[in-house]
């Protein structure tokens, strides 16, 4: 482009701002040029926005009708898990029924556990007697002379031995 072309020397011209090498017939041509310009990027960013306007319209139409589905199926799973849950319901045990099982299993058990601690007391304390009585021997014996000590002492008394 030249100088005299330039859009600054351009708008020069059309304001009359003094010789800039070329005539007013350039300077409108220009300026023509220029209009024609802007009216087409008008239109192009007309266009722009149509065909936005258009993809947001399919988009919305699209996401409306995938929501519909949705729900649709989404209402047909709570309809089957109400059904499903009431088969469950009905092959079970309530609530109470089972609370009642485990109260009866626990109290079972508990009264075992009972039965079984004065089961072990009664043996605990049968056994202590029978370690005192067996202390009690050990004691006796140990006092008590065995039996070849009192052999040998019966000879000794005596006179006699075995050896003669």
């Amino acid at each position: 482009m030249d100088s005299a072309g330039s859009p600054s020397n351009v708008i020069r011209m059309l304001v009359g701002g003094g010789d800039v090498g070329c005539d007013g017939g350039e300077a409108r041509r220009k300026q023509m040029e220029w209009e024609r310009q802007i009216e087409t990027l008008d239109q192009k960013e007309m266009e722009l926005h149509q065909t936005q306007l258009r993809l947001i319209r399919e988009q919305t139409a699209t996401f409306i009708r995938d929501l519909g589905a949705l729900r649709g199926e989404v209402g047909a799973l709570k309809a089957a898990m109400g059904l499903s849950s009431g088969k469950v319901a009905e092959s079970h045990a309530s609530f109470n029924d089972r609370l009642q099982v485990l109260e009866r299993f626990v109290g079972d058990s508990a009264c075992m556990h009972e039965a079984t601690a004065k089961d072990i007391k009664f043996l605990k304390d049968g056994h202590t007697g029978h370690l005192k009585s067996l202390e009690d021997l050990q004691a006796a014996s140990s006092r008590h002379a065995s039996m070849p000590e009192r052999m040998e002492y019966i000879e000794k008394l005596l006179g006699d031995s075995a050896d003669k």
